[in-house]
């Protein structure tokens, strides 16, 4: 089982001391969670009972990652003050995405009771096929699924180089930990793990770079001899061509935002409309902190290893941190790294499974399930999932961890998903079709240009880096070409195609308060179908449900969307609180 030694030395015995510690308290969220399992809702969204702290940690801390923890410090270490621009993209992509997507998809999800974006973009496209949700789900399946084995291979990855423990009793005992609270606490468990996560990892990038000021301060001095002014160059020293697209293909990272559900669950599940802006303000504190941090973290190790001293660029971070901490506190440090890694691992799960049973199960194979089998059959796919992924995790051990979730995890997701859920909460005539279409088109482009270069070699046609205007094009991040493609896709196809009905609705739900929506009545004006989710509620919530007036009972029903959101809102509660 042991390997031939990592580079954390003695200090490895506090390493997996402190991450055995640190995974039982994983556990035992889980554990204290299961209580408050009633509904798929609970298990799907935590019930939207996440306070805005909780959520605007767990937003981040779900989706930086190893990325975060790893990636950029490595980053930082190769390329200089470049490594800055990785937040170019993302600190304005997410809180875009919070101001323009947070509290629509808040209400709109809350009032039609969706748990899930495929189900929310069968109702909003009003969509009776059912290829909507299931092409969206497939897409969710297949690329959060890949996700998790790439967070879970992360996690094997930096347990070996510290320890030097076989790859693969991390990528065994990661799985395990993963599955094991997922499976008991659902979001509730997946959303304070992340706080708890969240918070180890932006203290430790807040006091590692304090710590090496102390001793060195500013590193920019040290960075300009070294390297000859490259790596303090915030185009590490490139110019023209190469420049713009290097840029560029930084920037693009943020695309991936919108696309990712993992990011959007934490919008639906968050408490109150109300406390939105107090989740946004936490999630970029914490976003903006952190980015700087970790690139700090490596401009450190440059000036205090020297360029090219550490081979393995995802070891920078951690041999900082062993050399400026004692054993405890590194334990600490890495073992919150580590754990980083799951933090995104288990909500990639979470959506993943979400779209097997909520999706699929429910939505094509047995609408009248009810809540508590609902639950019990999301565990069970957790189960299922999470040990798929740890077998993918052996298989792909070998693949670098950044190819496995930039080009294809993220990059899939933004480009699929992304342009559909922009436009399905800004654009009136966002269609189905043009949704469909606008999935299938991003996620392949977005497969085939990461593999452009290799294809384009085989066949000799592969411009030479002195090209730079081409070459540039050929090598830039493919989710900027693919987001691209994939919203021309999605505007061209719906502009042929039929628009919805009562989209004027759908967009009222959007733009005013809960109290407004409801006291506006609407009378019934074009029997449009109900949500596919009311549909789905397992008859608990048939009082509301569209069915066109066949059921047995005598007492009027409701045959519109207004009338499914005058009931559902009268039921929430909204009207005594219209702070909310």
């Amino acid at each position: 089982m042991q390997g031939s030694g990592g580079i954390a030395g003695e200090a490895g015995v506090w390493v997996l001391g402190t991450f055995a510690l640190y995974l039982l308290v994983l556990l035992g969220i889980g554990l204290y969670s299961a209580r408050f399992m009633d509904s798929v809702g609970d298990y799907v969204i935590g019930g939207r009972q996440i306070g805005p702290v909780v959520t605007g940690f767990s937003e981040r801390a779900s989706e930086m990652s190893g990325w975060l923890t790893l990636g950029v410090p490595a980053n930082a270490y190769g390329t200089g003050i470049m490594a800055f621009l990785n937040g170019l993209g993302m600190i304005p992509a997410d809180l875009l995405a919070w101001a323009g997507i947070a509290k629509r998809l808040r209400k709109y999800t809350e009032i039609v009771r969706s748990v899930t974006l495929p189900t929310f973009f069968e109702t909003r496209l009003d969509d009776d096929t059912g290829y909507v949700k299931g092409v969206s789900a497939v897409v969710l399946m297949l690329f959060e699924g890949g996700y998790v084995g790439a967070q879970i291979v992360a996690a094997g990855t930096l347990l070996r180089i510290l320890t030097g423990i076989e790859p693969w009793v991390g990528i065994v005992v990661g799985g395990v930990i993963v599955i094991g609270y997922t499976f008991l606490g659902g979001y509730f468990a997946v959303a304070w793990s992340d706080y708890f996560q969240g918070a180890i990892i932006l203290m430790s990038f807040i006091a590692l770079p304090v710590i090496a000021f102390t001793s060195m301060g500013l590193p920019f001095d040290e960075l300009a001899r070294v390297g000859e002014g490259s790596l303090t160059s915030i185009t590490a020293g490139a110019a023209g061509w190469a420049a713009v697209f290097g840029i560029i293909s930084y920037a693009a990272i943020g695309l991936g935002v919108p696309g990712n559900p993992h990011i959007m669950v934490r919008f639906m599940g968050i408490d109150r409309v109300k406390n939105v802006r107090l989740a946004a303000l936490v999630a970029q504190l914490f976003m903006f902190a952190a980015y700087i941090g970790a690139a700090l973290v490596g401009l450190y190790a440059l000036a205090m290893f020297g360029e090219g001293a550490i081979t393995n660029p995802d070891a920078v971070m951690p041999m900082l941190t062993l050399d400026l901490l004692p054993g405890v506190l590194a334990g600490v440090v890495l073992a919150a790294a580590l754990a980083a890694m799951m933090s995104s691992a288990d909500s990639q799960l979470l959506v993943a499974t979400s779209a097997i049973v909520e999706d699929v199960y429910h939505g094509f194979l047995d609408r009248d399930a009810t809540e508590a089998e609902l639950v019990r059959y999301s565990r069970y796919v957790t189960f299922a999932l999470g040990t798929a992924s740890v077998a993918f995790a052996y298989l792909a051990k070998n693949t670098p961890i950044y190819t496995l979730v930039l080009d294809y995890a993220w990059g899939g997701l933004g480009a699929a998903i992304g342009p559909t859920v922009i436009a399905t909460l800004w654009w009136k005539r966002v269609t189905a079709e043009g949704s469909v279409a606008s999935m299938i088109v991003g996620a392949s482009t977005m497969v085939l240009w990461t593999q452009l270069p290799t294809v384009l070699g085989w066949v000799g046609l592969m411009p030479p880096e002195s090209a730079e205007f081409w070459y540039g094009l050929v090598t830039v991040y493919g989710l900027f070409p693919a987001f691209i493609v994939s919203s021309l896709t999605l505007v061209g196809v719906s502009l042929v195609t039929r628009p919805p009905t009562g989209v004027d609705e759908d967009f009222e739900v959007f733009d005013k308060p809960l109290s407004a929506v409801a006291a506006d009545g609407g009378e019934p004006t074009d029997g449009r179908r109900a949500s596919s989710d009311l549909r789905s509620d397992g008859g608990e919530s048939s009082d509301y449900a569209t069915d066109g007036g066949t059921d047995s009972d005598t007492s009027p029903k409701v045959v519109t969307e207004a009338d499914n959101i005058r009931g559902h809102v009268a039921a929430s509660g909204y009207w005594s609180d219209d702070e909310r």
